[in-house]
């Protein structure tokens, strides 16, 4: 086929090689549900999606008699849901290995950390024991597994170790692998951290098996002032995307009677304030959003996770600095962030949101899906009543997560069924009524609220990756 699109379009070539995959419901994201539809794959991307009589239709008229004869008969078919690959907004892969920390019960924020820092040093004092273990490589190829099981196929992924870099691309999956920066002090960081970032990313480069390289700072309170003025530009001049955990836990809030985000405060800048917990040791109020906004650390090429202690300011910066949210309602349950991300507000005031996990070691399974069920109880208990709630929430699971990491646009395009888009998809063991409106509904709410283990098969870039009895081998 020609490469140049312009003139592949002028002078077609017939298609040779198609997989069709039919459903009797599919939800493209980008475009209106369809009973009995049909999406076409070449060459790891969708030629076509639609009705399947018209799929069909369209791909005679494109195909010779014998290559459409052989993809007929080769058809993909599916008696339940398909959708996009879902995406999985933020997790740490390499902590699946410590789910026992996930099923534990803490006082408090604080508790959590000390419990997963003791399972964390144990393995790492295994580790250098035994210096053969691939105790995060192990761990973090297992939970990618996990989410291509659980229909997912797209991920924002947290590493800390870099031996469990290649998570992702073990299975083939879309998604960003961000290189998590914790613990510089200024002084160290100026000393030894500037160059140690630049050695792991390296590492990461020349790995060879990440679908992309992000930067992940990892909160306010486990870095200085100065890597926060410093790896939002890193990471820029670099062309890579940025996931901060921000506005977890409850020493990240604020109080904005005396609101300085309009203009750059002159008291605000780096010489003054060492950290954000010194600024708050004197006496300051600013929010952990605030105080980012105003090192310049936020804006469209960065999503954060959690996002809880975020009040209406918060929200408004995020909004207008363009930066989405991926919301992890299960993990802040169990590391008891003290209250529930204001999921309502962030809906009905336009924020940008995404769905994700976060890792084992907080969150009780890799399904995004069962985040997605807290999020509509959350947002129902919340006081959310208009009737597009399930239709939002689909969309955080698909084109939310690929739109907060810069990756719903362009020609690697996911989250999304349409023409020309990478084809990923996902299908599930959901019963869909299309006779009514009211039963494409039914079948949506069913979908949100108990579709967590229902995926039958998942696609990666055209190729069947996962098949649990939903298509003959």
């Amino acid at each position: 086929m020609f490469t140049d699109p312009i003139r592949a379009l002028a002078h077609p070539t017939p298609l040779s090689e198609v997989t069709l995959y039919s459903a009797a419901m599919v939800i493209p994201v980008t475009g209106p549900i369809i009973p009995e539809g049909a999406v076409a794959v070449s060459n790891r991307r969708v030629v076509h999606v639609g009705t399947r009589q018209w799929v069909l239709d369209t791909l005679k008229d494109e195909m010779s008699n014998d290559s459409y004869r052989k993809m007929f008969n080769n058809e993909r078919h599916w008696h339940g849901l398909m959708t996009p690959g879902l995406i999985n907004a933020h997790t740490h892969l390499q902590y699946t290995n410590m789910a026992s920390v996930g099923r534990g019960e803490y006082r408090n924020f604080r508790d959590w950390e000390e419990g997963f820092n003791v399972v964390y040093d144990k393995l790492q004092e295994e580790k250098q024991h035994n210096p053969s273990l691939m105790t995060w490589k192990t761990s973090a190829y297992e939970g990618a597994r996990m989410m291509v099981e659980a229909g997912t196929t797209a991920a924002a992924d947290i590493v800390t170790d870099i031996e469990a870099v290649g998570a992702l691309a073990s299975q083939g999956m879309h998604g960003i692998a961000y290189w998590e920066v914790m613990g510089w002090k200024n002084v160290d960081w100026k000393e030894e951290g500037y160059a140690k970032l630049l050695e792991m990313l390296g590492h990461m480069m020349d790995n060879g098996r990440v679908p992309s390289i992000g930067i992940s700072p990892h909160a306010p309170y486990s870095l200085e002032t100065e890597p926060f003025v410093d790896l939002p530009d890193i990471a820029r001049q670099l062309n890579m995307r940025l996931h901060i955990h921000l506005a977890e836990t409850p020493m990240e809030a604020g109080n904005h009677a005396d609101t300085l985000t309009t203009y750059s405060a002159p008291d605000w800048n780096a010489n003054v304030w060492a950290s954000y917990s010194e600024l708050k040791a004197h006496g300051m109020t600013a929010s952990a959003i605030q105080f980012l906004d105003q090192l310049g650390s936020l804006g469209p090429d960065v999503h954060i996770a959690h996002g809880v202690w975020a009040d209406g300011e918060d929200r408004r910066i995020l909004r207008q600095r363009g930066v989405g949210v991926a919301l992890c309602p299960r993990s802040n349950r169990i590391t008891v962030t003290e209250r529930d991300a204001p999921i309502r507000d962030y809906m009905e005031e336009g924020n940008l949101l995404a769905i994700g996990t976060d890792s084992l070691s907080s969150s009780p399974s890799l399904d995004v899906l069962d985040d997605a069920a807290k999020v509509y109880d959350l947002a129902t208990a919340q006081g959310y009543r208009k009737d597009d709630l399930t239709h939002r929430i689909i969309r955080m699971l698909t084109l939310g997560g690929a739109s907060v990491m810069g990756l719903h646009v362009g020609p690697h395009r996911i989250g999304q069924i349409n023409a020309g888009a990478t084809a990923d998809l996902a299908f599930f063991d959901i019963p869909t009524d299309t006779s009514s409106p009211q039963g494409v509904e039914e079948t949506l709410h069913n979908f949100v609220r108990h579709g967590a283990g229902s995926a039958k098969a998942t696609v990666i870039s055209g190729n069947l990756v996962y098949n649990n009895g939903a298509f003959a081998q």
